[in-house]
């Protein structure tokens, strides 16, 4: 019986502590994502080709552009107006090789998965002028500095109305 009361006397101070309340409030990051999906944006997936690869199933994944013969490319035309959301993600899906680029350069560092939010103001000349990566998972890796600057190469159909502010989901996969 002492032995009884004597572990209660240990247990119970244990369960009586005060906990702190957990915050059910979103970060900037995860609202701005909610914000995304709620919007309609589909994020595009980008595997490890090394760790992750076919654990997503049938998703649209990040694939190596195909090759294009410039000589057939068309001479572009300005855009009457703002540049419509459909152009601005066709042009990050031509580029998503470069975003997977970027991804296995974070996995050899030893990166894993997450998510990021790239945010885009291009100007009406086509041209990217501004880019914010936001990518917590990846703060201590290169991946947000190397989506930055390919980012900034992307060009865009020229338009008459802007700029054009733009913000496209990722997921990460792998590592």
């Amino acid at each position: 019986m002492k032995r009884l009361l004597l572990g209660l006397a240990f247990v119970l101070p244990l369960g009586c502590e005060k906990k702190e309340a957990v915050s059910n409030v979103p970060s900037p990051f995860d609202q701005k994502w909610i914000e995304l999906a709620k919007a309609g944006a589909q994020p595009l997936f980008v595997e490890s080709e090394v760790h992750g690869s076919g654990l997503l199933g049938e998703v649209r994944r990040a694939v190596d552009p195909p090759i294009q013969d410039t000589k057939l490319a068309a001479v572009p035309t300005i855009l009457p107006g703002p540049l419509p959301d459909a152009d601005v993600a066709d042009v990050i899906r031509r580029n998503l090789g470069g975003v997977k680029g970027c991804y296995q350069l974070a996995e050899r560092e030893g990166a894993g998965s997450g998510k990021a939010i790239v945010s885009l103001e291009i100007s009406p000349s086509g041209s990217v002028a501004t880019v914010n990566v936001d990518a917590p998972a990846f703060s201590n890796s290169k991946l947000p500095n190397c989506l930055s600057n390919r980012a900034r190469a992307w060009t865009f159909p020229k338009f008459t109305q802007g700029p054009k502010h733009f913000a496209y989901p990722f997921i990460f996969s792998g590592g």
